[in-house]
């Protein structure tokens, strides 16, 4: 894709029909700063407005064929990625009734965590839980300790914990599960993906699964998910897997080139340019520049009071959740942004009278997160 100053061409969904091009400009800053769903390049939304084919057409099969050797870069695997339309709570359900037996150890730290082990006894499985405080990151000798006591067929985490900021050691978690057990390790990455190392098959990684809206930056209504050869003969075991929820079903539908049922064709023509977009830059440099977000807005937090819920050496590059100084309510403070155009993330669940999310993920770049930040400046100021 041809690059003019702050501009760029057009060009429609390379499985697509014919190609379009129309010069959009790229320099208007972002002011919209939600942990998800994220700020969405002109470019990849207009890709959005190419013709609808038919998902089992030979066009939507080329299109389809050309997305899998991209995801793989982006989960690090040489593994299939599989796609569902839906979100992730979707892919997390399913991948629990598809590979989970009998038991399943939940490890938990925040909401989103915590949603595993809702689902997990939502289905009807024996859930156990192993639990740290809010703002706490997972620690991998619990985890030890948890499968010395008793065999699960399965272990869920989240990688990076979006209602708290914290990102979980995933790889060291992983490492405990595979030194302790022969369960499966499956890995919520929805604000994650793209914006923090996730190595797939390095790490022993079964199922990681992302929802596109976050650090992928691309308009919702899919998820993808990095699905192991293990994961699925462990499936192959489970009786009833149901219908939606069958993994090995999706799996086989890929394998002949599309999906269960109809995908959001257009969020897989804006997938289509995305992924260029993310691989253009690189994988490594795009965790650098998300860790320089964090980095950033630690530098600008401390200072002026802003304390962090999440704690020391475990903070998301993704997303701050923070509380404000004394004197300035979380909520007021969110809704102030708002009227002036600004969009940044309330509290999530128990936390949320008390801090505010700023989700530096996706397209985010340093002058427009400078930008948010002397805007916060001039609120608590004005209020001082």
């Amino acid at each position: 894709m041809p690059l003019c100053g702050n501009s760029i061409f057009l060009a429609a969904p390379s499985g697509n029909l014919s190609r379009r091009t129309r010069k959009v400009d790229m320099s208007d800053p972002i002011r919209f700063f939600l942990p998800g769903p994220t700020w969405v390049r002109p470019d990849v939304r207009e890709a959005m407005t190419a013709p609808s084919i038919g998902h089992r057409s030979p066009e939507f099969k080329a299109l389809y064929a050309s997305l899998e050797p991209r995801l793989r870069q982006v989960f690090r695997t040489e593994g299939e990625v599989l796609m569902a339309s839906g979100s992730a709570t979707l892919v997390m359900e399913a991948a629990v009734i598809s590979t989970v037996g009998e038991r399943v150890l939940n490890l938990t730290c925040g909401a989103f965590s915590e949603r595993w082990h809702a689902v997990s006894k939502a289905v009807g499985k024996e859930a156990e839980q192993v639990a740290v405080p809010w703002g706490r990151a997972m620690d991998p000798e619990l985890v030890r300790q948890a499968l010395r006591r008793g065999r699960y067929d399965v272990v869920t985490t989240v990688h990076n914990e979006t209602s708290t900021g914290v990102l979980n050691p995933l790889r060291e978690i992983a490492r405990a599960v595979r030194e302790e057990s022969d369960a499966l390790v499956l890995v919520d990455t929805v604000s994650s993906l793209a914006g923090a190392p996730v190595e797939t098959d390095a790490w022993g990684l079964d199922i990681v699964l992302a929802s596109v809206q976050k650090a992928l930056a691309m308009p919702s209504g899919l998820t993808v998910a990095a699905f192991s050869e293990r994961a699925a003969r462990q499936a192959e075991t489970v009786e009833h897997r149901g219908f939606y929820t069958d993994l090995l079903r999706y799996r086989d539908k890929h394998r002949a080139g599309g999906t269960i049922t109809t995908p959001a064709i257009p969020v897989v023509y804006a997938m289509d340019r995305q992924l260029d977009v993310i691989l253009e830059e690189g994988m490594e440099a795009r965790w650098e520049r998300h860790r320089a977000l964090r980095d950033r807005t630690a530098e600008w937090a401390g200072p002026r009071g802003f304390v962090y819920a999440s704690e020391a050496g475990h903070r998301s590059p993704t997303v701050s959740c923070l509380e404000p100084p004394e004197g300035t309510a979380a909520p007021d403070l969110v809704q102030a942004l708002r009227e002036r155009g600004w969009t940044v993330g309330g509290g999530y669940g128990a936390w949320k009278s008390r801090t505010f999310r700023i989700g530096h993920m996706g397209e985010v770049r340093p002058a427009d997160l400078d930008r948010l930040l002397a805007t916060i400046d001039n609120l608590v100021a004005a209020e001082s």
